[in-house]
């Protein structure tokens, strides 16, 4: 005959679930030190190099600086403007003799955002443009953070001085979403009057000024903001979006970034589908003022190149769309579109060239993207870059 066991005293009962929640908190900590080693960040930034509060221009750069910046997914890269505010990898100035000029404008994908310039598509397609058509090609890069639609029509002249053969203006489904913009968010100042009231004062405010529920509803928003914000979600992140299926449908069940993605736009991108058609409307009948040739192509973002790689998609969607959009503006406007997207067929899992929640292209996206840019405007779709013989 066994005894019985002796009963769980009280202080069992409150030290047994301490340690449980002791233990547990010691791995999340755990998991996010070890996170934050792995995607550790810079405490330098771009802003640095970067005028961000003019609207006459939008942003801009400062000539003749240098920043560096690393972000949780990228390496440490450095950021070396000219005298004329660009990151060229040159000086600006009249071309040389007998060489054939592309100007390329647009955002950060152009910029190179995150990636090496030498590294990037914008230091590599002049090379490989060299090499199949038999001239000497440079590419002078005007692109630039936040290089909204808008953005480019506002500093066009800067790109007329480069007295271009071509202008080339890679965009992207962002571009087109944000077409409007000028000026970025980039967090409060300092000097923000907003920033200086403390916590207690900031809770006691929104208690008088918001029904308890919203209040509930406001707070639990904020916590749900900040852990989003931790590196251990971001370490979730990566792991799950290493599934191109899973990626994708964890893409598409959100309804603003997915928005291009729709077989039937919702009426706000609508209206910036035609406000992209009157700053192309814009830059066209400029660029043929001088008799340049204006050059579109649309860059797909990540979960687009997952979704045409799978050759397969959920009902109500379409990742050509956005191209056909863009390429029936950019023809009834007298320019030449160059279609890339359907080359992402046969790539495979080529999301994994983008950085997986950042979503810039990596150092091996630029060199497809260059690829591609290549053989597309050498095919006979630019006939004076026509491929030789």
């Amino acid at each position: 005959m066994t005894s019985a066991e002796p009963p769980v005293s009280k202080r069992d009962w409150i030290l047994l679930p301490a340690l449980s929640l002791l233990t547990i908190g010691v791995i999340v900590c755990a998991v996010e030190i070890s996170a934050r080693i792995l995607f550790a960040e810079s405490k330098t930034t771009t802003l640095k190099c970067l005028v961000v509060n003019d609207p006459s221009t939008g942003v801009r750069a400062i000539p003749n600086t240098a920043c560096t910046q690393k972000i949780a997914e990228s390496k440490l890269v450095t950021y070396s403007i000219n005298s004329c505010g660009h990151r060229a990898g040159m000086e600006c100035g009249p071309k040389a003799p007998g060489v054939y000029r592309i100007v390329m404008v647009g955002s950060s994908y152009n910029y190179g955002m995150w990636v090496p310039r030498e590294q990037s598509f914008a230091a590599l397609l002049p090379e490989e443009l060299s090499r199949r058509t038999g001239r000497k090609v440079e590419l002078y890069n005007e692109a630039m953070q936040w290089g909204t639609p808008h953005s480019v029509d506002l500093r066009f002249d800067e790109v007329l001085a480069a007295r271009p053969d071509m202008i080339l203006w890679p965009i992207t489904p962002m571009d087109i979403g944000s077409v409007d913009e000028v000026l970025p968010w980039v967090g409060p100042q300092a000097n923000d009057p907003k920033t200086s009231m403390g916590v207690w004062q900031r809770v006691v405010t929104a208690l008088g000024s918001k029904s308890p529920s919203q209040f509930v509803a406001d707070v639990w928003a904020r916590i749900a903001s900040d852990l989003n914000k931790t590196r251990s979600v971001l370490l979730l992140q990566h792991a799950i979006f290493q599934s191109q299926s899973q990626f994708v449908t964890q893409y598409l069940m959100q309804p603003e970034a997915s928005d291009y993605l729709h077989s039937e736009y919702s009426p706000d991108f609508q209206e910036h589908l035609k406000s992209f058609a009157r700053y192309y409307a814009d830059v066209q009948a400029r660029a043929d003022s001088i008799g340049a040739t204006v050059v579109v192509a649309l860059l797909p973002e990540r979960a687009q190149a997952a979704m045409i790689s799978m050759k397969q998609w959920p009902d109500g969607f379409d990742p050509y769309k956005l191209g056909s959009e863009v390429r029936s503006i950019v023809t009834a406007g007298g320019g030449t579109y160059v279609d890339v997207l359907g080359e992402f067929r046969s790539i495979p899992n080529p999301e994994r060239n983008y950085l997986p929640v950042d979503g810039h292209p990596t150092a091996e996206g630029h060199a497809i993207i260059s690829g591609l840019l290549a053989q597309a405007l050498t095919d006979g779709t630019a006939p004076v870059l026509r491929a030789a013989r």
